[in-house]
């Protein structure tokens, strides 16, 4: 077995799991079964009883907007730019596709597909639109920073930056999941769906991006397009 093959094993293995855990809350959230409401409403209680202030809401409200579609999206736009101008074609067609795909499109396909409806208005912080499950932020969130971290640790070397870069993106993913429960907009299996959804996108395709890599790359170096993704 190769080196990219074994990479990709595991990855696969844990994107697997994680789509597989998805897809159980899916049908567990769209046939409304009764464990889901009991999740929601212990977590509710545990993020919004006595803690909502004017302060922590106007941090929570703007700190929420890093975690949105429009922001993730023009993110992911410079993020590819700078690949590209990096001369990494593969990696920017791998970032870009797997954010745009997983973390925008497919959300907005299970949100539409199973139509689930947001909690109460009266309990929102901020004014939303569109359906609730899965969490749209949660979702993109999940997928642009945590691809973004996975990939910064296979190309760092040092243990300790490897662990550092792990333990960031992961406070900022739970963090925008935290404030959209927070904020009322969404159910807590919402943001948790988001984040099974985002695992499973990231490990996925990066499991599959270690599989094509090299034949893309010698693809375009036979069609002289010079791609610097593969330094090794």
């Amino acid at each position: 077995m190769n080196t990219n093959r074994k990479k990709a094993l595991p990855l696969l293995v844990i994107g697997g799991f994680a789509l597989l855990l998805f897809l159980i809350e899916l049908i567990s959230v769209a046939s409304e079964q009764r464990w889901v409401a009991k999740f929601d409403l212990m977590w509710i209680e545990r993020i919004r009883d006595g803690h909502i202030t004017p302060s922590t809401t106007r941090m929570v409200e703007f700190l929420t907007h890093f975690g949105s579609a429009e922001y993730i999206i023009v993110m992911t736009i410079i993020v590819v730019l700078v690949l590209f101008i990096l001369r990494k074609f593969v990696v920017g067609l791998w970032f870009g596709g797997t954010v745009l795909l997983c973390g925008v499109v497919l959300n907005l396909v299970f949100k539409h597909t199973v139509e689930r409806a947001r909690p109460n208005a009266a309990n929102w912080l901020i004014s939303e639109t569109g359906y609730s499950y899965p969490s749209g932020h949660a979702t993109a969130t999940s997928v642009f920073y945590g691809l973004a971290a996975l990939f910064l640790i296979f190309t760092v070397r040092q243990m300790w930056l490897k662990i550092v870069v792990g333990v960031v993106g992961l406070f900022i993913i739970c963090y925008i999941m935290y404030s959209r429960v927070y904020l009322g907009v969404h159910f807590p299996t919402d943001v948790f769906g988001g984040f099974l959804f985002g695992m499973a996108s990231i490990f996925l395709s990066t499991g599959v991006y270690f599989l094509v890599r090299k034949p893309l790359h010698d693809l375009l170096k036979k069609w002289r397009i010079n791609d610097k993704s593969i330094t090794e």
